[in-house]
């Protein structure tokens, strides 16, 4: 995804603090410059700056300038939300991801970088999203699991299926075992 070309000078820059700063994966930036690119054609059309019937892929957002981000209203982001609910019907988790992403943008603006004097975002709440209950093996699906444990590194291998299993491990706790972390008949895990 080429968002050097496409993107406006403020987006352009808060994707290059992300992704040289932060450090953040090529597909977390490009995540962000989709989300920020629909946010800015939802604006522009929604603004007049384009006829009403164009089509929101067709939008060129090149035009949007530090003065275009600056004059965002919460108003108009609840009505970009309820679009994106009704219109593109995307989910609750969808949109949260969308509202982390402007966030971040705004928060880079204000005070990373102080380019605007306010944030209209600040007092945005996020959706409510419905955590699903964690999916458990049974009995027998377990034992099934371990009895196909095989290969050069089979002892290993079945010793973490079965901390797995009988601790509720995170992978991250998992991986930051050590010896130390024995202790007579205990396992210290930090997590």
């Amino acid at each position: 995804m080429n968002y050097m070309s496409e993107a406006p000078q403020p987006v352009r820059e808060f994707l290059v603090y992300h992704d040289t700063i932060k450090g953040q994966s090529k597909a977390t930036v490009d995540s962000y410059f989709i989300d920020l690119r629909t946010f800015t054609r939802y604006l522009m059309i929604a603004r007049n700056r384009v006829p009403r019937d164009t089509a929101l892929e067709d939008v060129d957002i090149r035009g949007a300038d530090l003065e275009f981000y600056r004059s965002v209203t919460l108003a108009e982001v609840y009505d970009f939300l309820a679009y994106l609910s009704r219109d593109r019907e995307l989910t609750a988790s969808s949109r949260a991801r969308m509202i982390i992403c402007i966030k971040g943008f705004y928060k880079y603006l204000t005070v990373k970088t102080k380019q605007i004097p306010e944030n209209p975002v600040q007092d945005l709440d996020t959706p409510k999203i419905k955590k699903a209950l964690p999916h458990y093996l049974t009995l027998e699906e377990s034992q099934r699991l371990l009895q196909a444990v095989e290969g050069k590194n089979k002892e290993r291998d079945y010793a973490i299926l079965c901390l797995f299993l009988n601790c509720g491990l995170r992978i991250s706790e998992m991986v930051g075992l050590n010896l130390t972390a024995v202790r007579q008949d205990s396992l210290l895990i930090h997590g």
